[in-house]
């Protein structure tokens, strides 16, 4: 089985989230796409976060009825940095003979090779990048080049995506704005009946 890996804040998640995310499968023929929220990502240490409980629902809302799609609490529960090298590991102990492959995009792979231990990311998993048109493509395929001289399977994937950012969303939510076309259908209620970013 091709599983795709597709960790993040998603605080909240947004349609920009779920388009690539559906991208991805379709572009990677994925059988099963694994949606982990993380508890405290390493590059947002010390930021203030919403709880782990509002994200992973907002991201059941999203994802929950979309074939192929599974929401998973692997780093919720684990309670730590959330290293990714971590994850992938923990999930290859689930699934001992299935194909990894991590769904990024063009601005991580850029920052890639200073994430925590990725050469054990990528001893699990083929690393898929979301090539947005924006992007310089350039730079994109020299760093794949570097990641595929130190043994890292990269595989650059048009991905035809939502520009749009959760930051957006928070933003809109403060203004009192109507954020039913940023977010999937009941996200947006969620957000409000939970009062969350209005501060």
């Amino acid at each position: 089985m091709k599983i795709g890996i597709y960790g993040g804040s998603f605080d909240p998640v947004h349609k920009g989230h779920v388009n690539a995310a559906i991208n991805f499968m379709e572009e990677l023929s994925l059988d099963k796409v694994i949606v982990i929220p993380a508890y405290q990502p390493p590059h947002k240490k010390g930021l203030a976060m919403t709880p782990s409980e509002h994200r992973m629902n907002m991201c059941r809302l999203a994802f929950g009825e979309l074939d192929g799609f599974e929401v998973s609490d692997i780093e919720i529960q684990r309670a730590d940095e959330g290293y990714m090298a971590d994850t992938v590991e923990q999930l290859r102990e689930i699934y001992p003979d299935d194909e990894f492959y991590l769904l990024i995009g063009g601005d991580m792979l850029l920052s890639f090779r200073r994430w925590y231990e990725w050469h054990r990311i990528t001893n699990e998993a083929v690393l898929a990048v979301a090539a947005r048109n924006w992007e310089d493509d350039a730079a994109l395929e020299a760093e794949a080049a570097i990641l595929r001289s130190n043994g890292a399977e990269v595989r650059i994937v048009p991905i035809d995506v939502k520009e749009l950012s959760s930051t957006e969303v928070r933003e809109a939510v403060r203004r009192a704005d109507d954020i039913a076309s940023m977010v999937p259908k009941g996200v947006d209620e969620y957000i409000w009946n939970h009062y969350l970013y209005y501060n």
